[in-house]
């Protein structure tokens, strides 16, 4: 039966003339499908608040130029209440997060059988086939999730279908709504669906129901309440409640939407009886001309303003106004109410300028989730000669080779052996020293002069954690001491050129640094001028960190760490595009994040290491702002959208990225900044210290040249030390800068 049923409806499409979009292929590895609208892009750095609105209603739900006039009206009913519009839809397959006048017309004239109607299902195809699209509500509430927008607007969202214990035909809007974060402002359910199996689905759901007013009657559509006057579940009263609850939510961690619902204005309702006898007939002669599917709806809504001769159509422009209104009101209200908590708003959000003012750089740094390192192949240790190792919050027990190896009692002198895990013993030393990414950044910004850096991490109550502790001074205060914790440690086997030959570690305490312990830091992130991430982090404190900052506007520097966890904080973070403005991996990491963002990358000698690493960096600017890729010896590549003698901020406190074209500049390792002849001790902290470098050239506005150099001089003095961070970091110093 259920095959007959399609072949029926086949052959009905077939004599109605429908033809499926045709397919062109093409690869879309090489370019990025999100394109964000210039006032998005501001909005998004300043903290504005902004409203998605979805294209479906432009594509399918009107005709022209009934469609492109509601989608104007819309977005100037968002920017008159103090709110920026997104609408969201695909046009050759990019996805467009604010569209602009012309796109929007392009939309709004296409052909519907030629354009698709987009839900979730429907994006991934539509953006590799290059076709154009318009977004439904699960489509627009996905895409706006990723761009971290919480509000969208829309007419009526889909739902249960009358009839739909037969055809089981459920909207995808209603579970795109029981597992995205995203508040959707609407009419409540189209009144051609059932709304009471729709209200009943959404419970099971687990979404809050919110009717916007001062009744508790739910809406329906084009009539201030059902036919049967159906009541919603909660009830708020106006705009800064309903922003309330969306704040709450977020608080709580829910990761489920809200469904607001907002009745037609009263001078646009229609009565319940005529619409619902309206509807009725509507569905019969969809069923009599066997439409199914997503034609379902536009035949309905065009079929019903036939019907009511045009107030249907008038009413649903005037609904989808209001709720555009009432979308702005909320995404205003909540940047109101996150100023009035103390949390910067687009007026006072950190960025050039705060980060010149406050000097208060934040480290996170941490979570070390493998617990042992067996390197097997001898070639996995040369691939990473010569560049920084990077590690977490740890003590570092040093074993340094040296040049004679020892077989059985007999020394051998002259030519290198190599070091053979064959039982052999060899000459050497050990030291003690504090070291790991985190600890490392901070200790180093503090030696350069920010002494308000401070690290969030966690010590073990010991001898170790005790040496840490002092090694930081203030920058400590912030550091948990976990009495029934070991302080995390690693053995590091260096070379005699001071590489790193293997590392063995334990770092189960690291596991405690959980978003509770972040929590009790907060107000530290909120006020940072910048704040620092290490990879090694786990999955769900990167989250809590990432949140924070993009609720208090802080910019982000992310540290990779190493290949196995580099890709990390895109993989379990929503919110690092608006706030991520800084990542500086080495090479083998630049690789592994490439792949992540669909980058082709060799890992052959087939492309020198510059080669690649511009080349990769380059397509991954169009991701993340500012890329420092750093090659060891070769010295340190920046890519970024802006010239080497502007500085990484402007005046008013904007990233300055002032080019379409991103540029990767080599700036070679400053050989001068040690004594000549003098032995290379330790890579350890290489990279660290490089980090610390720019970072303090940034907060003293310097222009990119400078915080490199700066970077590199640092890098330099560490490379003479068998500290991490040398206590020599100190003559780096404003003062003694030579500016």
């Amino acid at each position: 039966m259920l095959r007959r049923t399609r072949l029926v409806d086949l052959a009905a499409r077939l004599r109605q003339g429908f033809i499926a979009p045709t397919i062109h292929r093409r690869s879309i590895a090489d370019r990025s499908p999100f394109v964000y609208g210039p006032d998005v892009v501001t909005a998004r750095r300043s903290g504005s608040p902004i409203v998605a609105l979805e294209s479906t209603i432009i594509t399918h739900g009107m005709p022209y130029p009934d469609n492109l006039n509601t989608a104007l009206r819309a977005e100037d009913a968002v920017r008159k209440h103090g709110a920026v519009p997104a609408t969201i839809g695909i046009i050759d397959g990019k996805v467009y997060v604010g569209l602009n006048k012309e796109q929007l017309e392009v939309l709004s004239t296409a052909d519907p059988t030629k354009t698709v109607k987009c839900s979730r299902r429907d994006v991934s195809t539509i953006v590799s086939h290059t076709l154009n699209g318009g977004t439904t509500v699960s489509a627009t509430m996905l895409i706006a999730h990723i761009a971290g927008i919480q509000i969208m607007a829309t007419g009526g969202i889909g739902g249960v279908h009358r009839g739909a214990e037969l055809t089981f035909d459920v909207s995808t809007d209603l579970t795109e709504l029981g597992r995205t974060p995203v508040a959707v402002v609407c009419s409540g359910v189209k009144s051609i669906l059932d709304i009471e199996k729709t209200l009943e689905y959404l419970e099971t759901q687990g979404v809050p129901v919110v009717k916007i007013g001062e009744t508790p009657d739910f809406p329906a559509f084009y009539c201030s309440k059902t036919v049967d006057e159906l009541k919603a579940p909660c009830r708020a009263s106006n705009a800064e409640e309903a922003a309330g609850i969306v704040e709450a939510q977020r608080t709580l961690g829910v990761d489920t939407g809200i469904l607001f619902a907002v009745p037609i204005p009263d001078r646009y309702a229609l009565d319940p009886a005529t619409m619902d006898a309206a509807i009725r007939e509507a569905l019969r002669k969809a069923n009599d001309a066997r439409v199914t599917g997503k034609r379902v709806t536009p035949f309905l809504l065009s079929e019903l303003n036939e019907i009511t001769r045009g107030r249907s159509l008038e009413a649903n422009i005037a609904l989808v106004e209001n709720n555009a209104k009432v979308a702005a009101e909320i995404a205003l209200s909540l940047c109101e109410r996150r100023r009035s908590q103390g949390a910067p708003n687009a007026a006072t959000a950190p960025s050039a300028r705060s980060i010149t003012s406050r000097q208060k750089p934040v480290v996170v740094g941490g979570a070390i989730l493998d617990t042992v390192l067996q390197v097997r192949d001898p070639e996995i240790s040369e691939e990473k000669t010569s560049l920084p190792l990077l590690r977490t919050l740890i003590v570092d027990f040093r074993i340094l080779l040296s040049h004679e190896p020892r077989f059985n009692g007999d020394t051998r002198r002259g030519a290198a052996v190599p070091h053979n895990n064959d039982g052999r013993t060899h000459d050497g030393h050990s030291r003690r020293s504090c070291g790991g990414v985190g600890r490392n950044v901070a200790d180093g910004l503090v030696k350069l002069g920010l002494k308000n850096t401070r690290l969030i991490s966690v010590v073990g109550d010991d001898e170790h954690g005790k040496a840490i502790l002092d090694s930081l001074g203030a920058a400590a205060e912030t550091v948990q001491r976990l009495p029934d914790e070991i302080t995390a440690r690693s053995t590091v086997v260096l070379n005699s050129k001071g590489e790193c030959c293997f590392c063995v570690c334990e770092m189960e305490s690291l596991a405690a640094i959980v978003p509770e312990l972040i929590r009790e830091r907060r107000s530290h992130l909120e006020e940072a001028s910048l704040l620092v991430l290490d990879a090694n982090l786990p999955p769900d404190t990167m989250r809590y960190v990432l949140d924070v900052a993009s609720r208090a506007h802080v910019p982000v520097w992310y540290e990779p760490t190493d290949i196995q966890k580099a890709a990390k904080i895109f993989e379990v973070c929503r919110h690092w595009q608006d706030v991520l403005h800084f990542i500086s991996p080495n090479l083998h990491e630049l690789r592994v994040i490439g792949r992540f963002f669909g980058i082709s990358v060799t890992g052959t000698d087939a492309e020198s290491w510059e080669a690649e690493a511009r080349r990769v960096a380059g397509e991954l600017s169009k991701h993340i702002p500012v890329i420092i890729t750093t090659l060891g010896e070769r010295g340190a590549l920046v890519t970024r959208r802006a010239s080497e003698n502007e500085p990484f901020y402007s005046e008013d406190g904007e990233l300055i990225v002032d080019s379409s074209t991103a540029v990767s500049r080599l700036y070679p390792v400053e050989r001068n900044a040690a004594r000549p002849g003098e032995e290379v001790l330790s890579v350890s902290g290489c990279g660290d210290c490089l980090t610390a470098g720019v970072i303090y050239g940034v907060h003293r506005n310097l222009v990119e040249s400078d915080c490199i150099s700066l970077g590199l001089r640092a890098a330099a003095l560490s490379l003479k030390s068998l500290d991490t961070v040398p206590p020599t970091l100190e003559v780096l110093s404003e003062h003694r800068l030579g500016r």
